[in-house]
């Protein structure tokens, strides 16, 4: 016997109404509840110097895909990396207080690192949301801050840079020192990103990175047991020399342009972020004028306290003179580059420079006197600080000098780089009147 419709049509109707106000119409978490629901799951990540256990640093992490591991920023744990003898790593959760942590992988262009904990956290793992969040969509921060206790932090996302090489989520929260490496949350409590710095320029201007990289991170290391200091190690020079192969083939799309100082052409600008500048060098006594060229790359990555990779830094030297003779202007060019080459030992964390000298052909058959040094970067295998200094010989009233600094490249970058420079180099001497 069936009811008729009439009778069956209101029923369904209320049920209906009351499934749709459960769900659809349930009301998202306020920043107190999504406080208290997260909290449990975000810890801090402390490094301490082994000779008096004081602290060293501390950041931010969060658990997700397992209990025994923990996301946090990579810049907040790389001193255990390069200095193991002087430090130790360890967790603080809320209920199970200090643990000692190990490091399973790292993404340095990321700046995300996994930690595996000695046992399990009895907390919910948060889950991750790998789609970018819309402009102008509310969101939290999470994380301790300093010496303060844990805080959660409201604002708004506002799309993603682009002067960087890895895109950033913008943030209008306070993202403070101690946050990074906390999570970023969408309204739901998703995990969006996670904290990685603020702007020390604009207030209120905060940067996560996207929780895609995390995803990835995750998917690409499930390892039974970590890995050694080792291999991490060249694991970190392996990712280097990946973001050296950007830079190349960066060298080579039209917005890096020529510029000419004088009858000289050269190389222009090797970022689309910072043009390069230009100035002249004269003084009363001179009897040359000189302009100074200086083109620097926007980006490099953070390997640690003392060492960055994949920055470079090239200066273009013209100088003209009227009256001195060609020996003359050499000599002084000859001078100029003395004192470039005069790289000290004691500039920086690795070995000492290594120096040589030939000549070269360049474009049109130009004839090019190269002087060049490198030095290994400690404890990265494979990679290595580059000094290039070189001249075009020519005749006349003209003279220039190339100085090309590069940081933490592999040979094979390093020497790509080097020739399209000088493969960008020509000479138009003047007309004979």
């Amino acid at each position: 016997m069936h009811l008729p419709n009439r009778l069956v049509s209101p029923f369904l109707a209320i049920l209906l109404l009351c499934s749709i106000s459960n769900t659809a119409f349930a009301a998202p978490p306020n920043s107190r509840q999504l406080y208290e629901r997260i909290r449990p799951s975000v810890v801090e990540v402390v490094t301490k110097n082994r000779t008096n256990l004081g602290v060293s640093s501390v950041a931010s992490g969060f658990v997700t895909h397992r209990k025994d591991w923990v996301i946090t920023n990579y810049h907040a744990i790389s001193d255990s990396i390069f200095e193991p003898d002087d430090h130790t790593l360890q967790i603080v959760s809320m209920d199970q207080g200090e643990l000692r942590a190990e490091i399973v992988a790292v993404d340095i262009q990321n700046d995300l690192a996994i930690l595996k904990v000695e046992q399990a956290l009895r907390v919910p793992l948060l889950e991750l949301r790998e789609t970018l969040p819309d402009r102008g969509e509310s969101g939290y921060s999470m994380g301790k801050p300093g010496g303060y206790q844990h805080s959660i932090v409201t604002g708004t996302f506002n799309g993603v840079t682009d002067k960087t090489s890895t895109p950033l989520i913008i943030f209008s929260g306070a993202i403070n020192g101690g946050m990074s490496g906390g999570p970023t949350l969408d309204g739901e409590g998703l995990v969006i990103g996670v904290n990685v710095a603020t702007s020390t320029k604009y207030q209120l201007v905060g940067l996560a990175v996207h929780a895609e990289a995390v995803g990835q991170l995750i998917r690409l290391n499930n390892p039974q047991k970590s890995p050694s200091l080792d291999d991490l190690r060249k694991d970190i020079a392996r990712q280097v020399s990946a973001f050296n192969q950007q830079i190349v083939m960066r060298f080579d799309l039209p917005t890096h342009s020529v510029r000419r100082l004088g009858p000289f052409q050269v190389r222009g600008d090797i970022s689309r972020d910072e043009p390069c500048s230009a100035a002249r060098k004269d003084t009363p006594n001179d009897h040359y004028k000189r302009v100074d060229q200086r083109c620097d790359s926007s980006t490099s990555l953070y390997i640690s306290d003392k060492q960055n990779a994949g920055h470079i830094v090239m200066g273009s030297f013209w100088f003209n003179s009227e009256i001195m003779s060609s020996h003359g202007l050499a000599r002084l060019v000859e001078d100029q580059l003395t004192r470039l080459r005069n790289v000290k030992d004691n500039d920086g964390p690795t070995a000492s420079w290594s120096c040589t000298e030939q000549r070269l052909r360049g474009r049109f058959d130009l004839p090019i006197q190269l002087h060049a040094c490198r030095r290994a970067v400690e404890k990265l295998p494979g990679l290595f600080d580059y000094r290039f200094r070189y001249t075009p010989l020519v005749s006349g009233q003209d003279a220039l000098l190339v100085a090309i600094g590069m940081s933490g490249f592999d040979d094979q970058s390093a020497r790509a780089i080097l020739l399209k420079s000088m493969d960008s180099l020509s000479f138009t001497p003047k007309a004979k009147p």
